[in-house]
């Protein structure tokens, strides 16, 4: 399916706590606890903003990475949420940090989202 559906459910992360970051060469993978387990599988575009709007991290080719500044998300509770189809949604943190993920292929799979078997 291409572009962020308007009707995508969100819900079951309000109030889930981020506890873990996996990393990968071509992926990246928010896991948060909750019951059930929740997870959020990104191949293709993401960002990180801060509480006062710079953008501190963003999706890139391994090869250009230097480091990573996702840590900040760490054990932070999801307090919001957005969609903005067809384009992007958004996780909002205690911290004020925004989590942005956007679907910008037709061709492949931009991110999944657990549970729920949302493949986007």
């Amino acid at each position: 399916m291409f572009g962020v559906p308007a009707d995508l459910d969100l819900s079951p992360f309000q109030g889930a706590v981020l506890e873990q970051i996996a990393l990968g060469p071509y992926m990246i993978q928010f896991r948060f606890a909750g019951d059930p387990e929740g997870f959020i599988s990104v191949e293709g575009d993401w960002e990180l903003v801060s509480p006062d709007g710079q953008v501190l991290d963003h999706q890139q080719p391994p090869g250009e990475r230097t480091c990573y500044r996702l840590h900040v998300l760490l054990n932070r509770e999801v307090v919001g949420f957005e969609v903005l189809p067809p384009e992007e949604f958004s996780l909002t943190f205690d911290s004020g940090h925004r989590l942005r993920i956007f679907d910008h292929s037709r061709e492949y799979e931009s991110f999944s989202i657990q549970p729920g078997n949302i493949f986007v």
